[in-house]
């Protein structure tokens, strides 16, 4: 009996562990390929604006839809410009013929601000939450060279929490370094002794 256990030891032993390593390789799989969860999104803020909403105040990413190559990072730096908050810009997996302008609703006043200024542009809404805006630019740049760059409204408008305006500490670090550095006056070379 003795003899018959240490013989069945070593090859018992090897198969636990291979079911061991088949049974983690299956969970690590599983872990891979599983979806991924969305991330919530970050609601609105209700934002005293004043009587006027200003680029200063809405949040814009720019997409490419259309054929033209380069007009993302045009319309990037045209909407930076004027004060828009541009998160970025990129091309579109959608392809639109005209601009289009999403955001929460078609009659959003963040919507209407960003829409007044591509010329022929049409709005959507699609429910955000963040009421942050999405320019879908077509072929045909419709940007205009004078937009109106404020809208009246009336009351608090929803719009996405802005990011602060304070400095960085490299920033600031190395100002008062600079500030507090006083040069060191040098021998003379020619003082007599």
């Amino acid at each position: 009996m003795k003899k018959v256990v240490q013989v069945l030891k070593a090859p018992v032993t090897l198969l636990v562990l291979l079911a061991i390593v088949c049974l983690a390789g299956y969970w690590g799989y599983k872990q891979v390929t599983a979806p991924v969860a969305a991330a919530e999104p970050i609601p609105c803020v209700s934002t005293n604006v004043g009587a006027a909403l200003t680029p200063k105040n809405v949040t814009v990413a720019v997409f490419n839809a259309g054929t033209v190559s380069g007009l993302a990072r045009q319309t990037n730096t045209y909407l930076g410009a004027y004060g828009f908050h541009v998160t970025g810009y990129t091309n579109s997996s959608e392809q639109v013929d005209t601009t289009t302008i999403v955001g929460y609703a078609a009659t959003s006043p963040e919507v209407k601000l960003v829409q007044g200024f591509f010329k022929g542009s049409v709005a959507k809404g699609d429910g955000r939450v963040s009421h942050s805006v999405d320019v879908l630019l077509g072929s045909s740049n419709t940007s205009v060279s004078k937009p109106v760059t404020s809208l009246k409204v009336s009351g608090p408008v929803c719009l996405p929490a802005l990011p602060s305006a304070t400095p960085s500490p490299t920033a600031s670090a190395k100002a008062s370094a600079t500030a507090s550095a006083k040069p060191t006056p040098k021998p003379s070379a020619t003082a007599k002794k």
